[in-house]
């Protein structure tokens, strides 16, 4: 009886571990878009690619011999991304243009977004990203204006067997860029969490149910042995 029982809850936990390991690696492909919404902000001009692979944002009136400060999105192409990657870096290059002070818009919205090319084909919409400048004097001396950048993180979707996280990242949010210089700022990364299928709950019911048959018919058995009381 004991080896019949254990057999039985060898199987069926041999089943609910192979149930839980059962997931595939997930490999994410695909690129990302993005646009800039044009706020008719004053000497700003917003331009947008319509298949989201390419955007500008410029503003200000330059002063002589300098340019418009601008925020410029390219997108990538991506293949086999793993949980933990990067799917993109510098994802913007922020330029601070020399221009006449009061000229320049004091905020810029950008919506980030993905489309899936495998495992599945799906657009994802990432977020709204709302980037801040301040635009500071001069005079005297070149002052670096401040930039930075303010959104909430992706909600999480399920993709196949696993619940799927997209983190956009900035780091700092807020930085300064010196006077006709460029930086890069901005990537994402993503990472998978395992969602347990309805077979894999029943299989570890079943594990536990043997168990506990088990435990009871055991017990049952060893309390008959006793010698009774006199």
């Amino acid at each position: 009886m004991h080896s019949r029982i254990r057999s039985m809850f060898a199987a069926a936990l041999g089943l609910a571990l192979t149930c839980s390991l059962a997931h595939a690696q997930l490999l994410l492909s695909g690129y990302t878009t993005g646009s800039f919404v044009d706020l008719s902000e004053p000497n700003t001009t917003v331009s947008n690619a319509g298949d989201g692979s390419w955007a500008t944002f410029h503003t200000g009136i330059a002063a002589t011999g300098s340019t418009q400060s601008k925020i410029e999105f390219s997108n990538t192409t991506f293949t086999d991304v793993a949980s933990g990657d990067p799917i993109q870096v510098g994802l913007f290059e922020i330029t601070n243009g020399m221009t006449l002070i009061g000229s320049g818009a004091p905020t810029a919205q950008f919506n980030l977004g993905l489309e899936l090319t495998s495992p599945v084909m799906q657009s994802v919409a990432l977020t709204q990203i709302t980037f801040h400048v301040d635009h500071t004097p001069n005079l005297p001396g070149a002052i670096p204006d401040t930039f930075s950048a303010s959104f909430t993180q992706p909600t999480a979707m399920k993709i196949g067997d696993y619940l799927v996280q997209f983190h956009v990242n900035f780091d700092p949010a807020e930085f300064q860029v010196a006077e006709n210089t460029m930086v890069q700022r901005g990537d994402i990364t993503v990472s998978f969490t395992p969602v347990p299928e309805p077979a894999t709950y029943a299989a570890w019911g079943a594990a536990l149910l043997v168990g506990l048959v088990g435990y009871r018919r055991l017990r049952a058995r060893s309390a008959a042995s006793l010698p009774a009381a006199a």
